[in-house]
Parts: C-alpha cells; structure tokens; sequence
C-alpha cells in the first residue's frame, strides 16, 4: 500500500466498509480513512467522521466525528457541511445555535453536492 496515492487509499478503504469486491473490513477502513485524512483528503475526512459517529471499526466519538465534519465542512464539502448544521440544529454533542445551523445548512444548499442540498434542505424544513 505504500504505493498508493491518498485518492486509491480513500477508494481501497471506502471497498472495504461496502465489502465490495475485498473483505469487508471496518477496522482496516478506518485506518485507511485516518491515513488519507492525514494526507488531506477531504471526503476521507467526512467518512472517518462517519465512522466516529456511528462506530464502524472504532468507538463511538461524537467529539472526534464533529470535529471531523467540521474540518470537512471548512474545506467546503457539502456533505459536511449539512452535517455540522445538523448537529447545530439539532443539539448533537454541541450547544444547540440556531444561527450556526442555519449558516452551515444554507452553505451545505449551496453546494454541489446534490444529496448534502437534499438533507440540508429537510434539516431547515424542521423549523418550520
């Protein structure tokens, strides 16, 4: 594996979360996902915070999974971004901040990312 590039770690760990085609292996995701964290890959970043959210191949730790979105939202990525808003919205592991929320989810509506536009567009509905 020393041979990969921070884009082939991130696909080989994302394989072995789905079991597809290779072993599904949620601990060696993880220690994939952490290795192209650290080399600066934003989608690695938000998927390791998933794994710290909801146990996949490590312990629950809605600490280190905020500050794992939270990265990834300050990188722009959309997905994150609504994320951090829901966890403001909502009262997750943070104080609840309605102004907060409402920052993150309209930056999460302004991305690219179809499905994070989709989310932070229900996530806002609940103030409704």
């Amino acid at each position: 594996m020393e041979n990969l590039n921070t884009q082939q770690i991130y696909e080989l760990a994302m394989k072995h979360i789905y079991g597809d085609g290779v072993e599904e292996d949620n601990e060696l995701a993880t220690k994939l996902l952490t290795q192209a964290h650290d080399m600066g890959h934003v989608e690695a970043t938000y998927n390791l915070g998933i794994c710290y959210h909801y146990g996949y191949g490590t312990d629950v730790d809605l600490k280190k999974a905020f500050e794992l979105y939270l990265e990834s939202a300050n990188a722009g990525y959309g997905k994150g971004l609504e994320l951090v808003g829901r966890f403001y919205n909502r009262g997750i592991y943070v104080k609840q901040d309605k102004q907060k929320a409402k920052y993150y989810l309209t930056k999460a509506m302004e991305s690219s990312d179809i499905e994070a536009v989709e989310e932070a567009r229900k996530e806002m509905l609940l103030e409704e």
